[in-house]
């Protein structure tokens, strides 16, 4: 089982606070994208949860050149400038954001909350929230949720930390009105390379139907960016925000696939 060694970086004190809270005992088998360090595009994986069954998505349509960027652990000093990146490609993308980090960048949270792009619950503290009791886990959603609610934001994205969710986890997402989502190509822009080595790990894995993930907390992140948007625009991908992307995708499923993959019974 692969180690997992992401931490964010939070506000003073959280740190410590994380550190006595109580935890249930590890929680068995790590989902996919935890495990191995990115989630193929089946949903089960990387939008576990969704009635969705990405199976059914005929990725060679027009409508499927999309890419869905995602940037985790804000909100950040860099957001502002990343920003300024994804207009002048005319790009969008999904912020995932701390709860307790809000606070100390309201302002900037407020600022992306209004730019057209898309803001997403990334919990409270940054948990690995499975191994959390169920009040825990509770809590975690609820005040990311509050403390989204100040800019005006009503997630419907949930991204777990470090890839680290189960059906209960999901469930609860679901709830709070979220839907889950991993990531197939991982910037690993957290190892603190630099923006050469980031750009190249995303580059290689963009593709109709991608989610990319990347950090604004990482000035490598930053500087990577510009260059992974022009190879996507040299290939002819759009990038977009989750809603964006799970549109594209339902308008992209075919009769013929769906008569191959029938979507599950929901029970």
């Amino acid at each position: 089982m692969m180690t997992l060694f992401r931490r964010a970086v939070l506000p003073l004190g959280l740190a410590a606070a994380l550190s006595v809270l109580p935890s249930a005992a590890m929680a068995g088998q790590r989902s996919y994208a935890a495990t191995h360090g990115a989630a193929p595009f089946v949903t089960e994986h990387l939008i576990p949860g969704s009635d969705l069954d990405l199976a059914q998505v005929d990725l060679t349509l027009p409508t499927a050149r999309v890419v869905a960027l995602t940037i985790d652990d804000g909100p950040d000093a860099n957001d502002p400038h990343i920003l300024d990146i994804l207009r002048a490609h005319g790009a969008k993308a999904t912020f995932f954001y701390i709860g307790a980090k809000i606070p100390e960048h309201h302002g900037i949270a407020k600022l992306v909350a209004t730019s057209g792009n898309e803001v997403g619950s990334h919990t409270e503290t940054h948990p690995m929230t499975t191994d959390l009791k169920p009040d825990l886990r509770e809590w975690n959603l609820a005040q990311a949720e509050k403390a989204l609610a100040s800019v005006g934001v009503k997630a419907t994205w949930f991204r777990p930390p470090y890839g680290d969710v189960d059906d209960a986890l999901a469930a609860l997402a679901r709830h709070h009105g979220m839907a889950t989502v991993q990531w197939t190509a991982d910037s690993q822009d957290w190892k603190d390379t630099g923006p050469e080595i980031i750009r190249h790990r995303i580059v290689e894995r963009l593709a109709p139907g991608a989610v990319v993930l990347m950090h604004s907390t990482k000035a490598a992140t930053v500087a990577a960016l510009p260059a992974i948007l022009e190879e996507g625009e040299r290939r002819g991908l759009r990038f977009v925000t989750m809603s964006e992307w799970e549109s594209a995708m339902r308008q992209s499923v075919t009769p013929e696939l769906a008569l191959l993959h029938p979507a599950p019974r929901r029970h």
